[in-house]
């Protein structure tokens, strides 16, 4: 006991200083990144259900929050410069925990959809606005309170305007879940429930350039970085045990094609389950990343099946085993060696750090995270990793040391209610016009 109270003020000093959420004395007091970018954060007030009980502790349906979306900026000489706007763009967490930014930064596109899971239950609105397509009004579409939580729906925001106001709006006759930013700089895609759409912007309006119709269900998709192709995961997870299957597209502006199934080789020790859905293409376009459970409870430490994109047709042919209970979403350092993954789960959230590089590619660590893990983004600069939690409503700010060494900050960034999905992009300024 005399030699440990010895050592103990020394003991604990190296603890302080060798602790992953320390602050360091020369860095400033509030989050920075190398050069200007904007964080958008999409938030589903729907998330409340998740979590919260009656009196009688039995689940609390009625939803009591609106959505909203959070847009952060930060930079290298300023503290971050957040808003939360409530009510004026609807969201939905029952999908992919990514969106789009065009490549100026001007406009954020956010997807909503009025399908939700058989375990969600009998969800209650109590909002008097509109709920779905069929309550809008002719001329509501032009106003920005209008957020109607089961409406199927594509809203783009101007990120250069000081409100961040919703300059378009578009209704669907299916159930949009995903929109991306085509690498071309010129068009945004977004996949439905029954047809690929692709739009561009004239004059901060949206403009549908084509529609092709797929028959393979709700998918989460990725384009890789030429933009001839993507990648799509599909089923419908509505319906509890509903098979999941990949499938490979060619792109053009003016059609989305099939080209194949994407099987996995024989003898991989891996195989899809009805939850696997959500998926990303690496920024090299040789690999994507499959979540090969993106539900977690079950129990079982779930797979990262990998999508061997150099084949034609492309195939799974590696996998990540046990990796978390419930994998739901990845994103890939610049240095083309680090990847991460948000290991879903509400109360003990962890992203696991992955090694790309290594023969067969492998898991490094696990990091706690806050609850229900979402979006998750790194700067294009690589020098900061930013992991989104629904449970917390927050960001969470890792700093990157070298290729692999990932350290928590102790400050984190607010979102709005339910943060579920997260879209980076550089800060718009009109020199960029």
């Amino acid at each position: 006991m005399t030699h440990f109270t010895h050592y103990c003020p020394l003991f604990f000093a190296l603890i302080v200083l060798t602790s992953p959420t320390v602050q360091l004395a020369d860095e400033p007091p509030y989050i920075t990144t190398k050069m200007p970018v904007t964080l958008l954060s999409a938030n589903d007030g729907e998330t409340d259900v998740l979590w919260r009980t009656t009196p009688e502790g039995l689940i609390d349906y009625h939803v009591k929050t609106k959505d909203s979306f959070t847009v952060i900026r930060l930079g290298s000489d300023h503290p971050p410069v957040s808003k939360t706007i409530y009510g004026t763009v609807p969201c939905s967490i029952a999908g992919t925990p990514t969106m789009a930014m065009s490549f100026d930064g001007r406009f954020g596109l956010i997807t909503n959809h009025g399908s939700r899971p058989e375990a969600w239950g009998p969800l209650a609105y109590t909002e008097s606005q509109p709920l779905a397509n069929a309550d809008i009004q002719e001329g509501d579409l032009a106003r920005q309170e209008l957020a109607p939580p089961l409406s199927d729906m594509l809203s783009m925001i101007d990120l250069a305007s000081p409100e961040f106001r919703v300059a378009d709006r578009v209704l669907f006759e299916d159930h949009p879940v995903h929109v991306l930013a085509h690498p071309d700089r010129n068009h945004f895609v977004v996949g439905a429930s029954r047809f690929f759409y692709v739009f561009r912007v004239e004059d901060g309006e949206l403009i549908e350039v084509s529609r092709s119709l797929h028959d393979k269900g709700y998918p989460c998709f990725w384009i890789n970085p030429t933009g001839d192709r993507i990648i799509a995961t599909q089923g419908d997870w509505r319906i509890a045990n509903e098979p999941t299957s990949i499938h490979w597209y060619s792109f053009g502006p003016d059609r989305i094609a099939h080209l194949s199934k994407v099987k996995v080789l024989e003898g991989t020790d891996t195989r899809l389950t009805p939850d696997s859905y959500i998926l990303r293409i690496s920024p090299d376009g040789t690999k994507a990343l499959v979540c090969g459970n993106s539900s977690s409870g079950s129990g079982d430490l779930c797979d990262i099946p990998i999508v061997d994109l150099t084949k034609n047709p492309p195939v799974i042919n590696r996998v990540i085993k046990q990796v978390g209970d419930g994998v739901e979403s990845f994103a890939f350092h610049p240095n083309g060696k680090m990847a991460v993954a948000n290991c879903l789960s509400k109360f003990n959230n962890s992203i696991a750090v992955l090694d790309l590089g290594a023969d067969p590619p492998r898991v490094l660590y696990h990091l706690d995270a806050g609850g229900i893990g979402q979006g998750i983004e790194f700067t294009p600069e690589g020098d900061k990793l930013f992991v989104g939690s629904a449970f917390a409503n927050r960001i969470e700010v890792f700093d990157v040391i070298g290729d692999f060494d990932l350290r928590k900050k102790p400050m984190f960034l607010k979102t709005g209610h339910g943060h579920c999905s997260l879209t980076i992009g550089p800060t718009w300024s009109a020199r960029s016009e």
